[in-house]
């Protein structure tokens, strides 16, 4: 009998290995290793995923036009349906310099299931290219989360991956991949123009800017100074827009330069006003890629907007800024936390896409950063985590602290304070003995299992401990004292298999309710 086939991921073409499909969202040492095995041995491939670099690669054209045909294909209908049609004519009339044919895996399903599923079928090399091209992108992003937002704190640092780790749990995996735990964001207004009905932090209205004034400039470097020092060279995944839209500062790309000189990249900026200020954006994108930042991203709020900014941009000009369609025409949801939860928009989205009105979208979160949240304009900082959106956190994140701060002494001694206080590295006696409550906890013949959202974690040996904390009315300390007591199992042993559920993320860290909101 022959042997079957080994189609485990590590073995697939390097177009199949999807670790966004197969799971693989720790192994990015092997994701990294395929697609360099790819790039150092195919002269067919180049890297693409640094700006500087890519414009000496022959195919950026071609690369560029099949990236605005999926998202053309993304944001408008009749698009899509022009071609199912007629391929050829639609990418034609829209000026994408392409083989519409090539295209088949984006709009037809029998090719698109040969893509994800057939090992021995080689899709077009100019669809190779754009794989390879988005696998870049995936691996950066899982690289962020994994090493390159990881601050040098270690308070900071513990904490974090903790948090990465209940995220997973509580949030589920999509999230969990989409999410890079940033160390840090910046406000450099105070609220936002823009106004999204779906915002998943619920911006206020806009109410004034800090400028680039020589006052403002010294606390500006001062904070970023005191930021690079105590986070280290994951101050890099640090970005200057939180429930702001970074256009709204006319100072924005001056606060920018700065913070390249500080952290080493230009911040990432994700901007919804693209398409009202080409000329401003086209010159940030130039000075964004020319400082080493990768990945910038246009918010999509309209069809008609959409529209413009594909007259005005050149393909090529935004081969490294995604494009996120979040016009009523595509056929995704926006995430259910902020303004967006139980809206009528959501509910008109529901109407337009066919969805039943009593089908619930679950909570969920925008908020990609574990630690500190600045507002130039108020002086102040909140330490954040995500967490699913609810009637107590609705725009999906916690806030353990906050403060204001005057200079840059005053603002380090917050930072200080605040790591010291709520990113603790190990157990605290006096904390709640019970895992967070969106979770579950079932006992086991000699244990218990604790399930989230997409995983399960099984703890052996231990049953006595899932009793406990399944009822939850004990601290840590008195939990480890009551089963030496009366169980006779030493101390040591219940701290233990607690610090275990502890870095697992799995014990209720959530902020009590007294704390600031």
């Amino acid at each position: 009998m022959s042997a079957a086939p080994d189609n485990s991921p590590k073995s697939q073409p390097f177009w199949m290995n999807d670790p966004e499909q197969n799971g693989l969202f720790e192994d990015w040492a092997s994701e990294e290793a395929i697609i360099g095995e790819v790039l150092r041995t195919d002269p067919r491939f180049g890297s693409i995923i640094d700006p500087r670099s890519a414009q000496d690669l022959p195919y950026t054209h071609e690369l560029a036009a099949i990236k605005r045909f999926t998202e053309r294909h993304r944001a408008d209908p009749s698009f899509r349906q022009a071609v199912q049609e007629n391929p050829q004519a639609a990418v034609e009339k829209y000026g994408i310099d392409i083989n519409a044919q090539d295209m088949a895996c984006f709009w037809d399903e029998e090719t698109a299931a040969k893509l994800q599923q057939d090992p021995a079928w080689t899709p077009p090399l100019s669809v190779l290219r754009h794989r390879l091209f988005a696998k870049e992108k995936l691996l950066h992003r899982g690289q962020l989360r994994l090493e390159g937002c990881r601050p040098t704190d270690p308070n900071h640092r513990d904490w974090r991956d903790r948090q990465m780790k209940r995220g997973l749990a509580e949030l589920g995996m999509p999230s969990y991949q989409g999410i890079i735990h940033a160390p840090f964001a910046i406000e450099l207004s105070e609220g936002c123009s823009v106004g999204c009905w779906f915002c998943g932090v619920s911006a206020d209205k806009k109410k004034g800017d800090f400028l680039y004034t020589p006052e403002n400039a010294e606390l500006w470097n001062n904070v970023l100074a005191v930021l690079r020092n105590k986070i280290g060279p994951a101050a890099s995944g640090g970005f200057c827009y939180w429930a702001t839209d970074p256009l709204d500062n006319p100072d924005y790309e001056e606060f920018c330069l700065d913070f390249a000189k500080h952290c080493g990249v230009f911040p990432q900026t994700t901007t919804a006003q693209a398409h009202k200020h080409v000329e401003r954006v086209r010159r940030l994108l130039r000075l964004s890629n020319e400082h080493g930042c990768t990945i910038n991203r246009f918010s999509i709020l309209t069809l008609r907007a959409f529209n413009q900014i594909m007259d005005e941009f050149s393909a090529e000009e935004l081969l490294h800024c995604e494009i996120v369609a979040q016009n009523f025409e595509t056929e995704t949801f926006q995430s259910s936390a902020g303004r967006a939860m139980n809206s009528k928009g959501m509910a008109k989205k529901k109407e337009r896409l066919g969805v039943a009105q009593e089908v619930e979208i679950a909570p969920g979160t925008i908020a990609c950063i574990s630690g500190y949240l600045i507002n130039m304009v108020k002086k102040q900082i909140r330490l954040i985590t995500p967490c699913a959106a609810s009637e107590r956190w609705p725009d999906g994140y916690w806030i353990l602290d906050e403060a204001t701060f005057t200079d840059g002494a005053s603002f380090e001694k917050e930072i200080e304070r605040m790591s010291q206080t709520h990113m603790r590295s190990g157990l605290n006696v006096d904390s709640p003995a019970r895992v967070h409550p969106s979770l579950g906890l079932e006992l086991t013949d000699d244990g218990f299992s604790v399930r989230g959202r997409d995983t399960t974690t099984t703890f052996n040996n231990s049953r006595p401990i899932g009793v406990a904390l399944q009822a939850g009315n004990e601290t840590l300390g008195e939990l480890a004292l009551r089963l030496e007591d009366h169980e006779r199992i030493p101390a040591y042993e219940t701290m233990a298999t607690l610090g275990e559920v502890f870095n697992k993320g799995l014990l209720d860290e959530e902020p009590p309710s007294t704390q600031a909101k």
